[in-house]
């Protein structure tokens, strides 16, 4: 974990947790490693009101949603997620040691409780050819759905 701060959420934070723009957020940044070589940057944003129990996480926990389960028995129910390419920015390059405007896998995400209260908002990106997404689908259940992209926004 890299930092750990509160903040204002933005218009699209908001949005996603179901606030207000200027609401408080928690903003974790997380480099997560392979064999020593750094394979994502995760940029989460967490609720206010789960904010305390996230801030009370070893800063080196594996897996902040196995924690809050185990710590507070909160359980991220479902989750939505975006992918798409995006290119590698100054703070990603530097972190994930890629040459600026390189490749990156993006997937944001979005998870709430059961009852559909959102916990988390995160943009991660991973460096080409470390991970695979695999999507499931078939005849009575497509979950894929897909969307023109934005091409103004590669942040």
């Amino acid at each position: 974990m890299l930092e750990r701060r509160r903040r204002a959420a933005d218009a699209t934070e908001a949005e996603r947790l179901a606030l207000c723009p200027g609401d408080p957020v928690l903003s974790v940044l997380r480099l997560r490693s392979l064999d020593g070589e750094p394979v994502v940057l995760e940029r989460a944003v967490y609720a206010g009101w789960i904010a305390p129990a996230v801030e009370r996480i070893a800063r080196d926990c594996e897996s902040i949603t196995q924690a809050l389960h185990e710590n507070v028995g909160l359980v991220l129910a479902y989750g939505e997620h975006l992918i798409d390419a995006v290119a590698a920015g100054v703070e990603d390059s530097r972190l994930l040691v890629v040459r600026r405007g390189g490749p990156l896998l993006r997937r944001r995400r979005i998870v709430t409780t059961h009852e559909g209260r959102p916990v988390e908002w995160s943009d991660d990106r991973y460096r080409a050819g470390s991970v695979t997404f695999s999507v499931r689908d078939s005849v009575d259940a497509d979950p894929l759905v897909r969307q023109v992209g934005d091409l103004r926004s590669t942040s």
